[in-house]
């Protein structure tokens, strides 16, 4: 079985040539075993198997793929004895199932091999009908080669409900293999040696250019369908890639369809679309033109986990008017069942421009592919989530909507996460041919569960005359432990440490030219956190190159503050360079730091001139205006706010346990709006006046007096039950001292004490219960049309009562049927507590007398300093201590 068709055509024949005269004196046993010992077949056995698989695959890399693996399968089907099968080597000798004839003992000059077989079933799904497989030995050896015919290769594929609306008939192609081998290579008939088209001779009718294709595939052979039919009389659907894989040994695979198109004309409606798969899914879309609705869809299926998720938009020609020059331009929706929102997906969908093309596509056959990239990505797979929600598209203007709206609002289940999709577009005067055109992809994330609101726009795509317009603008509204309010458009404070996780939305620029040998670009952000509001902008002017010009530069940066008055922080910065072929000639340079306008008006800064080979500096540092004093506000009064709240009734709030089932809704009696507690419930009261038992120093813009800490006692009469502290979240910049830098850097809300819970006592025996009778109203409708007429309350006797408990609501709810009485321990957290601890400055090893504390201002005021550092200690988080280690 080594080497090329020629080395297999010597071997063959030399074995032939040797046993030939011997084979007359034998008996019909010892010939066929004699005989297959000198063709060398595999295990002396004298059967079709071993002859396809002999003479059929020569090792050589001349036979290809598809060459060694179809003779390979047709081996493995033929497995022992075939009926009707011969090996003849004319006018010399001729074997079959039962005999070997030996027609002369000497062999001429040329001569051929060949095996011929019946009917072979290959898999349940494929069969054939004739096979021959010739070897041709001129006299020369070097021109051997062979020849293949497989003849009514009919391939069946499985039945199913769309297959069967296709071909009604069931679906089976027939056709002929015809290859050669020789010393230049295989050809087959209708295709190469790694893959052919099949040459049909039957095909079900109602088909369209059916087409049966023989590929390699890993060690098996791939057979796929690929045809166009009616689908119900309504569509034209075309299906490519269907079939089945077959493997020696190994049975048959259905293969689902790599694609699938359709196209439909059916009165006013005309539409395509396509279905491809990838990988484990499948994804497509289909465009459909209803008169004045044109029909968008865009889908992607996962049979195996299973999930769908579908963006479906429907635009109308002409819009619909609604009036006050508002249209209504298209409505849609997005649906999707084990797939959820990705924030991080949302955020660069919209960063990246992609968003656009998710709602209301302008060009949906060009944009597919990336459409549904952007969904999957937006809209990832998760076992046991949804998402729905609606999509529309509002326009504004006359004659034509030069302002248009897309908004999006999708809901994941069962997290309760809000999603805002959106888009708009202002082009004016005409979108057709705007001088200013303004485009913002806007997306938005409200997360219930934890207390999150976010938003992030972008302005990709937006020009004034031919300036462009580039930026966003970013939104985060969060409670919890990491408490943050956070809004930017174009950036922060270059000292402003990012929040982790936040999208940091690009510089707001407007290019007012752009030209080869002019460019003059602007900047600019704007920023609020609960301590800062942040500003910049910077003005870049260059003209002529990088190695011969003049460039410039201006620009500030500002923090603003309101307490203890109003007052600023402006860094302002500015320069100027003049190079000749890559040489400075001149260049100024300026820094200036503004402060004021309490105490003082202060300016600091330096500035810097470069002449040729002369370098001169200006530093200078100057105040005025001085007062001496800070215009502060009165020092507020707490206690009556703090007092307000004690009877303020929204301050006391009715709660359940964690764990705790409600099981019954309770009602006040007529008039009465008094607050109920339910009879497994707290009592609690919170605040967020001021944090209770933590030294503050301020309120609000106004400095105390003296720092104080303030404190509220709540408890029952008696004193009996249990009091735990609440937590509420406060702004560190409304209570403490704080500096730009502490503002910045240190956490903006923190969890501190805002009140207590009151857990009442077990009731004990003589506790006093109060009996309420157990009353029903009973209304009688009558006949049909007829007035109800209501009948008195009437009472439920005991006996009754207990007997109809077994079929109530609460009998049979869930909570009865797990036997899960009124309360169930809460499940156990897995993430740990977020903690800080105080460290020696020049060491950062920790002052563990001191203790660690829940949050940044406990452990800041522990050794009395609320800005969190000494010259001997300042806060950190624990993983930034310093291990001891000890001998």
């Amino acid at each position: 079985m080594n080497g090329t068709v020629a080395d297999l055509a010597k071997q063959l024949r030399t074995g032939l040539a040797e046993v030939l005269p011997q084979l007359g004196v034998l008996d019909v046993t010892q010939r066929r075993a004699k005989l297959a010992e000198a063709l060398g077949l595999p295990g002396a056995q004298l059967t079709p198997s071993a002859l396809l698989s002999r003479v059929g695959v020569p090792e050589s890399d001349q036979a290809g793929d598809l060459w060694p693996k179809l003779l390979a399968l047709l081996a493995d089907a033929a497995g022992g004895a075939v009926p009707g099968w011969n090996l003849t080597v004319p006018d010399v000798l001729v074997v079959t199932a039962n005999d070997v004839q030996v027609l002369h003992d000497t062999l001429p000059p040329e001569i051929s091999f060949s095996v011929h077989l019946g009917t072979l079933q290959l898999a349940d799904v494929l069969r054939v009908r004739d096979i021959e497989l010739a070897l041709i030995v001129p006299s020369d050896p070097a021109g051997a080669s062979m020849e293949l015919s497989v003849r009514g290769l009919r391939l069946s594929l499985p039945t199913d409900e769309l297959l069967t609306l296709l071909a009604p008939g069931g679906l089976a192609l027939e056709g002929d293999v015809q290859g050669r081998l020789d010393m230049q290579g295989v050809h087959f008939q209708g295709g190469g040696k790694n893959g052919l088209a099949v040459p049909l001779q039957i095909a079900p009718p109602g088909l369209r250019a059916p087409a049966l294709y023989l590929a390699p595939a890993g060690g098996a052979l791939r057979f796929t369908v690929s045809f166009g039919a009616s689908l119900l009389g309504l569509a034209d659907a075309t299906i490519d890639g269907i079939g089945s894989e077959l493997t020696p040994g190994g049975g048959a695979t259905p293969v689902p369809p790599s694609g699938m198109g359709l196209s439909m004309a059916v009165g006013p409606a005309r539409g395509s679309g396509f279905l491809e798969r990838r990988g484990d899914e499948y994804r497509g879309a289909l465009g459909l033109a209803l008169g004045v609705v044109d029909v968008r869809a865009f889908g992607i299926l996962r049979p195996r986990e299973p999930s769908l998720l579908v963006a479906l938009s429907a635009q109308f020609t002409p819009a619909v008017e609604l009036g006050l020059a508002f249209t209504l331009n298209a409505v849609g929706g997005i649906v999707g069942i084990g797939h959820a929102i990705d924030r991080a997906g949302l955020a660069a969908a919209v960063q990246s421009g992609h968003l656009d093309q998710v709602l209301f596509p302008d060009d949906p056959a060009r944009a597919a592919p990336q459409i549904l990239d952007t969904l999957a990505s937006v809209f990832p797979a998760r076992r046991g989530s949804q998402v729905v929600g609606p999509t529309f598209r509002l326009g504004w203007g006359r004659p034509v909507s030069f302002v248009t709206a897309d908004v999006g609002l999708v809901l994941e289940l069962p997290s309760g996460v809000v999603a805002l999709l959106g888009r708009l577009r202002i082009a004016l005067p005409a979108p057709e041919a705007p001088i200013l055109d303004l485009r913002a992809s806007v997306e938005g994330v409200m997360d219930p569960g934890a207390g999150l609101v976010e938003m992030v726009a972008d302005l990709a795509g937006s020009r004034l005359l031919t300036a462009g317009i580039e930026g966003g603008i970013a939104l985060r509204i969060k409670t919890g432990s990491d408490a943050a309010f956070i809004l930017s458009a174009g950036g922060f404070h270059p000292s402003f440490p990012v929040p982790a996780g936040f999208p940091v939305p690009r510089r707001l620029s407007i290019a007012i030219a752009s030209a080869p040998a002019l460019s003059i670009v602007f900047t600019g952000y704007f920023a609020v956190t609960p301590g800062t509001a942040q500003a910049g902008a910077t003005l870049t002017a260059v003209i002529g190159t990088s190695d011969t010009g003049v460039s410039g530069q201006l620009g500030f940066d500002a923090l603003l503050r309101w307490e203890p008055s109003f007052g600023v922080v402006l860094d302002l910065y500015g320069s100027f360079h003049l190079r000749f072929d890559g040489h400075s000639l001149c260049s100024v340079d300026l820094r200036v730091r503004v402060e004021g306008p309490t105490p003082c008006w202060h300016v600091a800064g330096r500035a810097s001139v470069s002449l040729f080979f002369i370098d001169v500096s200006f530093p200078f540092d100057e105040h005025w205006a001085c007062t001496g004093v800070v215009g502060a506000p009165p020092p507020p009064d707490i206690a009556p706010l703090l007092e307000r709240e004690l009877d303020n009734p929204r301050s006391w709030e009715p709660v359940l346990s964690e764990g705790a089932a409600n099981l019954a809704a309770l009602r006040s009696d007529g008039a009465d709006t008094a607050r109920l507690l339910h009879p497994l419930g707290r009592l609690r009261f919170s605040q967020r006046v001021v944090p209770l038992d933590i030294t503050v120093t301020r309120f609000g813009p106004g400095r105390l007096p003296t720092p104080a800490s303030f404190a509220v006692a709540v408890g029952f009469s008696d004193g009996s039950g249990a009091v735990q502290p609440v937590r509420e979240q406060f702004a560190r910049a409304d209570f403490f001292d704080l500096t730009d830098d502490e503002k910045l850097t240190q956490p903006a809300f923190e969890l501190l004490r805002s009140g207590s819970e009151l857990t009442p006592p077990a009731a004990g025996p003589t506790a006093p219960r109060r009996t309420v009778e157990v009353r029903y109203e009973t209304k009688w409708i009558g006949e049909r049309g007829a007035k109800p007429q209501p009948r008195a309350f009437w009472p439920l006797a005991e006996t009754h009562l207990i007997a109809a408990l077994q079929h109530g609501a609460v009998a049979t709810s869930a909570v009865h049927a797990d036997r899960v009485r009124y309360v169930s321990p809460p499940a156990p957290t897995a993430l740990k507590a977020p903690s800080f601890a105080v460290a020696h400055v020049d060491t950062l090893i920790e002052a563990t007398e001191l203790g660690r504390k829940p949050t940044f201002t406990e452990a800041a005021l522990s050794f009395n300093a609320p800005s969190g550092r000494t010259e001997l200690f300042h806060v950190v988080p624990p993983y930034e201590l310093k291990a001891v280690v000890t001998p």
